[in-house]
């Protein structure tokens, strides 16, 4: 009974070992697989030497026709965008790359485009150049032009390593206006293209030892027909896998340098003149006065900055009367500044003096005619061109048109009498100092006189 439990165990036994042998077989192909999977590289990086499987014969030794490789093949596909790098939408400023492409182990190209305004292109340009230069990188091409505005457009190389560094100091040579920053991963398109180059070149081997060993002309011109298209293939591959790793190996940055547009400040100025009797609120008068011989008139003066940009060195002048503008005294504003959209007013005392302002007779109506200049100056403190403005009031001394009292008439005679006496003594003042001159040729004039009468008596009596 024991032996038979010993005979139906074994089977047991024997049965688990296959299944255990069979999970470690299964376990063995897996790891095979994915070690596979991992030299996919090594395989696309074999020289052209290879022994590639005979894929144009069969197993008669018939060549076979093979399809021709897809030129397009992989060029269509959509670039991907690496995670942290920025991508075709990105529009930050001076956005930094913090990752390079040795960093993922992939195949990415990357391109940027900067515009900046500057005051000097030319200046802007060198400096670029020399930041490029300074970088390693190179100067890949260059438009410039200087007419209407100066413009020039610069495509530079550097290593992907200082795409960041490039970007932030080309930023600022100008203001910056816009850039734009893309990135396409080009991995599985170059993996691709090595692949099929090495199927090709192995390709055009095999085809070539055929063509040696041909003897029909009809298959030696066959074969040279079928080895110029394989070959031909073969250089457009190699062409388009270089041109992509070129632009993997050099990242492409195109700045353009436009003039700084000049825009005119916004500059100017309004001078309004008021005159009144009211010295609470002269600025509230009008521009046309009547006043009596001994009155006070106030002139008020305003000046608005009508412009966006500052007045500086405000100053007042009169085209016909001498006044003592020192003693405009300001209610509002000053004069040495007014800002945009401001105003500045100032008043001036002004006395009338029998019938007199400023000296001037005012009866039949006196212009006072002020003009006011002021210095713009722009948001970095630049003077700009001088504006002015000017106003111009009228002030009327009323005169008395009733007749004159017995008084009134008496000083006014007594008045004219001095007057006169006024007159004749200050002529006779002018002529005392020439009194002995005018003796001495009045006597000289007489003594010619009585010598010629003389002359002529005696020749009268001759006769």
């Amino acid at each position: 009974m024991h032996d038979a439990n010993r005979t139906s165990t074994r089977p047991k036994r024997r049965t688990l070992s296959f299944m255990l042998l069979a999970l470690f077989s299964a376990l063995f192909l897996l790891l095979g697989a994915c070690n596979n999977g991992d030299d996919d590289m090594a395989e696309a990086s074999v020289p052209a030497d290879f022994d590639a499987p005979a894929a144009d014969t069969d197993d008669s030794g018939e060549r076979l026709a093979r399809p021709e490789p897809d030129e397009e093949a992989g060029m269509e596909d959509a670039p991907m965008v690496v995670e942290g790098m920025p991508s075709e939408d990105d529009s930050g400023l001076a956005a930094p790359t913090a990752l390079t492409p040795t960093d993922f182990g992939r195949d990415i190209i990357y391109t940027a485009e900067i515009r900046v305004h500057a005051n000097d292109v030319a200046a802007a340009n060198r400096e670029a150049v020399a930041i490029v230069q300074g970088l390693g990188g190179i100067v890949f091409s260059q438009i410039t032009r200087t007419e209407p505005l100066p413009w020039t457009a610069i495509t530079f190389k550097v290593l992907p390593d200082n795409f960041s560094t490039a970007l932030e100091r080309l930023a600022g040579v100008g203001k910056l206006v816009d850039q734009s920053i893309s990135s396409d991963d080009v991995t599985e398109i170059i993996v691709d293209l090595r692949s099929r180059i090495i199927t090709a070149e192995a390709s055009v081997e095999r085809l070539r030892n055929f063509l040696q060993a041909a003897t029909d002309l009809e298959d030696v011109a066959e074969l040279e027909r079928e080895l110029l298209d394989r070959e031909t293939t073969l250089e457009r591959l190699r062409g388009q896998l270089r041109t992509l790793q070129d632009q993997v190996d050099l990242a492409t940055i195109t700045l353009t340098i436009t003039q700084s547009p000049t825009v005119l400040p916004d500059t100017g100025i309004m001078v309004t003149a008021w005159v009144s009797e009211d010295a609470d609120d002269p600025c509230l008068g009008v521009q046309n006065i009547t006043v009596e011989p001994d009155a006070k008139v106030y002139l008020c003066l305003e000046v608005e900055n009508s412009g966006t940009s500052a007045l500086t060195d405000v100053e007042v002048s009169t085209r016909n009367l001498r006044l003592n503008l020192d003693n405009f005294q300001t209610i509002q504003g000053r004069f040495s500044r007014i800002e945009a959209n401001e105003l500045m007013a100032a008043v001036l005392t002004l006395p009338i003096e029998e019938g007199r302002l400023a000296g001037r007779v005012a009866t039949r109506g006196l212009p006072i005619e002020l003009e006011v200049t002021a210095t713009p100056i722009d948001f970095d403190g630049t003077a700009l061109d001088e504006v002015w403005g000017d106003s111009v009031v009228w002030v009327q001394v009323a005169t008395d048109d009733a007749l004159p009292s017995f008084g009134d008439s008496v000083s006014d005679g007594a008045s004219g009498v001095v007057a006169v006496f006024s007159v004749i003594l200050i002529v006779v003042g002018v002529l005392l100092p020439f009194l002995p001159i005018i003796a001495v040729i009045a006597a000289l004039i007489w003594w010619i006189r009585r010598r010629r009468q003389k002359k002529e008596m005696q020749t009268a009596s001759a006769s």
